[in-house]
């Protein structure tokens, strides 16, 4: 099977006149940058004070010193996104080489360290950010993990010059969408799709 990454209107025409598939539709949403002092995740989520958010990069987590990490972050990411949406090592490591820098955020609560909470993968290019990824371990749902992740996604953008931050999520993912309506996101008019068609045997 060959599948797409997200695409905009037009670059998903290009696909669709030569057999793809529209497989999935997604909301965009944008946010500026700029965020001030009461504004702060730790200001939004006070409980969550004792607790750590962790930045690296693919550089360090695939280094031997990482590798329970990378392993908890993969294995969030098969939790919260089923199959065929996982991103695997290869597929995670192509998401991290999609921007010119890029950070993997990671969350462990103090009650359960050894149970990674929440992760995001935010990336920049030039003066846009780009938050890829979030995933929140079902069991810790609604404690603020995933809101603490996106306002330092924000801080992180905006201490490397970006000025928007753009994400993209299912319109039926209501949860998301409140998430970050919450947190200050508009939606963008332009959506984004996902196609993909049966892979053709050589001639």
């Amino acid at each position: 099977m060959q599948r797409t990454p997200a695409l905009n209107e037009r670059d998903a025409l290009w696909f669709r006149e030569r057999g793809f598939s529209v497989v999935q539709s997604l909301v965009m949403l944008r946010r500026n940058t700029i965020v001030s002092v009461p504004e702060t995740a730790a200001a939004h989520a006070p409980r969550l004070a004792a607790e750590r958010i962790v930045r690296s990069s693919w550089r360090t987590l695939r280094g031997r010193r990482q590798a329970a990490l990378l392993s908890s972050v993969l294995r969030l990411d098969e939790i919260a996104f089923p199959a065929p949406w996982t991103l695997h090592r290869d597929a995670f490591a192509r998401a991290c080489a999609a921007t010119s820098d890029h950070a993997v955020l990671t969350h462990n609560t103090a009650t359960e360290p050894s149970l990674l909470g929440s992760y995001a993968l935010v990336g920049r290019t030039a003066h846009t950010a780009y938050l890829q990824r979030l995933a929140v371990h079902p069991t810790l749902r609604r404690r603020g993990l995933g809101s603490a992740l996106v306002w330092e996604s924000l801080a992180w953008a905006y201490a490397r010059g970006a000025t928007e931050l753009y994400v993209n999520t299912e319109p039926h993912n209501e949860a998301a969408l409140e998430l970050y309506r919450t947190i200050g996101f508009v939606t963008v008019h332009e959506q984004l799709t996902v196609l993909e068609r049966e892979l053709r045997s050589p001639a």
